[in-house]
């Protein structure tokens, strides 16, 4: 994971160790809430006497607010506004209340971040649109998109990859590898729906990895059935017809007729130019040019050569802070995960819960 320097410089500015800096910065990026034991964890060490030093601290200086769960837990969240623009990050989704299964994927995702810092991560909706739709050549309409109405001018806005769950690289990998959080529902519904969400992206891909993050095994197996039945088939981009599109465009231009080239043309072409500079079809293309070979045989070719789909299912078990949300939780096993799936809708929380969810401290307001 990368800490820029300028982030961290700031958020030693107010007070804050090289430690603390660095602990607030993955917090505002991947999460938003935290436990004094995550503190511990980032920071490699045992003692209560300084996570208690570090969580008065942040609430002392308005940064975060405190909630009481189950056992006398507290959760923290991070929500100055202070804090985020430090960063560059002051529009952050991050910084507002939410409820409490938010607040458990999201510390699942701090458990998960913690345990792999050594990832490369795809941080902001904006480093995922670029990667996807800068590097990768996706169509902007493939990528998982939700529109938000504003309540006041009713202007539509789009946005993408508000799940925000984790997009990384591992140490010595090029492809990018997706994750769903499941904070402990009763059926795979959820999890479905991801899926769909996001199988316009996956069917643009030659290589689809996702990680499935739970406290517990039992829906890994019905997990990987329902990931491999929806991802595992031949991808929808055809590359005879994305070269024979560059061929096209290619030639049109060569011939400068400009006036058939839109600004989304000229981008395509760029674009395609990039990609396919290596591409073994692209040395035929002065040959299909000057008609001495036909579009059968590109076609062909280009089929020929094509890569097989590269479709991969990890699973992978965090704490997700569970004694702080059940009132029984279950611990971590290896045990043969159960085939079955409930379908049965049900609340992941149980009654003792949401009646002592309760908030500790008010918002601080900024200074």
């Amino acid at each position: 994971m990368r800490f820029p320097e300028i982030s961290i410089e700031n958020l030693r500015g107010f007070g804050y160790t090289e430690d603390e800096a660095r602990f607030l910065y993955v917090v505002a990026i991947h999460s938003g809430y935290f436990t004094a034991r995550q503190f511990l964890t980032f920071t490699g060490t045992k003692s209560g006497d300084r996570s208690m030093a570090f969580t008065q601290k942040v609430i002392g200086k308005g940064h975060a607010t405190a909630r009481l769960l189950l056992r006398n837990g507290r959760v923290y969240h991070l929500f100055s506004r202070l804090v985020y623009r430090a960063i560059g990050r002051e529009n952050l989704r991050n910084r507002r209340e939410h409820g409490a299964e938010h607040i458990r994927s999201r510390l699942m995702i701090l458990d998960f971040v913690l345990a792999h810092l050594d990832y490369t991560y795809l941080e902001t909706e904006q480093d995922k649109i670029h990667y996807f739709v800068g590097q990768l050549s996706v169509a902007k309409q493939s990528l998982p998109t939700k529109c938000y109405t504003g309540a006041i001018n009713k202007h539509a806005t789009n946005r993408y990859f508000v799940d925000k769950f984790p997009m990384f690289f591992g140490p010595h990998s090029s492809v990018v590898n997706f994750t769903f959080i499941d904070p402990g529902w009763d059926s795979l519904k959820s999890f479905d729906n991801h899926l769909f969400a996001y199988m316009r992206l996956f069917g643009a891909l030659r290589e689809v990895h996702l990680t499935y993050v739970a406290t517990r095994p039992t829906r890994f197996k019905a997990a990987e059935e329902m990931f491999l039945s929806m991802t595992d088939r031949p991808s929808k981009i055809d590359p005879s017809e994305e070269v024979l599109h560059y061929f096209r465009l290619r030639k049109a231009w060569e011939e400068k007729q400009y006036a058939l080239f839109s600004n989304e043309d000229i981008e395509l072409l760029n674009k395609f130019t990039q990609q396919f500079a290596k591409h073994p079809c692209a040395e035929r293309y002065p040959a299909w040019r000057d008609g001495q070979v036909s579009t059968d045989l590109i076609q062909s070719l280009c089929r020929d050569i094509t890569p097989p789909r590269n479709v991969r299912f990890h699973t992978e078990l965090v704490d997700g802070q569970a004694a702080l949300f059940e009132a029984k939780p279950s611990r971590k096993t290896n045990q043969e995960p159960q085939a079955t799936v409930k379908t049965a809708s049900s609340k992941t929380f149980s009654p003792p819960f949401s009646s002592r969810f309760t908030e500790e401290q008010k918002e601080v307001s900024e200074k």
